[in-house]
């Protein structure tokens, strides 16, 4: 396929922390920062959420921090979006806005404020029944709260809401949301979604409805949680120089103004010293 990275977006910097937890916390302290000066400054903040092992962790330090007392945020203004999902039955385990659910969402509406219709899942199989019909109520779902003219991708507007943070996990793998090394998925642009109809086995239930690269690359700020082992030779080809997009599309994870590289120490092993 031969994929580029996107130039105009934001270098990634690169955090080195000592584990897992150092990872999920520090990043959601900076998040809940994040938000809570969107809200002041545009009157409304928007986040996608990301599922996986130290995507859900994130979420449960988040839990954790308002829990212990962090500085109130107006959640009545916070829009909860996500840059992938599995087509499965409203409810199913494996899917992450379920996991979501149980690790922060359900715990933020009934304590927190956040109103449930701010919480803007992905369709399930009920709703959709292939993933480009999936992809296509999201990309509907967007629209409803893009600005008037849209947000400036690098090929041409889309219809969404601009995202101040974007959360990604990074597969062994080096996929993205749904975005995987060698599939029709990446070179999708021009529009905000699509669909994913054969994932890796071993990466469980095979159709998705993902975001594309131009939906990432509008995001603010791009952050991703990468931990474990099984993750450093996956982080350091994506961020080698000249890497090739399509065999490791964590490559392309940038934002608009800012991309950040959350590693553990396993993780960062491989990365030049």
């Amino acid at each position: 396929m031969g994929l580029q990275i996107n130039t105009a977006t934001a270098d990634p910097k690169i955090e080195v922390l000592a584990d897992r937890p150092a990872v999920t916390r520090g990043i959601a302290e900076k998040l809940l920062g994040v938000l809570a000066e969107a809200v002041e400054q545009r009157g409304a903040a928007h986040v996608s959420l990301t599922g996986g092992g130290a995507g859900i962790a994130t979420l449960e330090a988040v839990a954790e921090l308002l829990r212990a007392g962090s500085p109130a945020l107006d959640w009545s203004k916070v829009f909860i979006w996500w840059g992938d999902e599995r087509l499965l039955p409203e409810g199913d385990a494996e899917r992450n806005v379920t996991q979501a659910r149980g690790a922060l969402l359900d715990y933020l509406v009934a304590e927190h404020g956040l109103p449930a219709e701010n919480i803007c899942p992905m369709p399930t199989s009920e709703e959709a029944a292939h993933p480009e019909a999936g992809a296509q109520i999201y990309a509907q779902k967007l629209e409803t709260h893009s600005p008037e003219h849209g947000i400036e991708g690098p090929n041409g507007k889309l219809m969404m809401p601009q995202f101040d943070v974007m959360l990604l996990g990074v597969g062994p793998d080096g996929h993205i949301n749904s975005l995987f090394p060698d599939k029709d998925a990446l070179a999708v642009t021009g529009q905000a979604t699509t669909g994913e109809s054969d994932a890796p086995a071993e990466l469980g239930p095979p159709m998705r409805v993902t975001l594309t690269f131009d939906a990432v690359h509008t995001a603010r700020r791009v952050w991703t949680a990468v931990t474990g082992k099984d993750k450093a030779e996956a982080a350091a080809s994506a961020l080698a120089d000249g890497a090739d997009v399509s065999a490791y599309p964590a490559a392309n994870a940038r934002g608009a103004e800012e991309t950040i590289w959350h590693l553990d120490e396993a993780a960062a092993a491989e990365l030049p010293r």
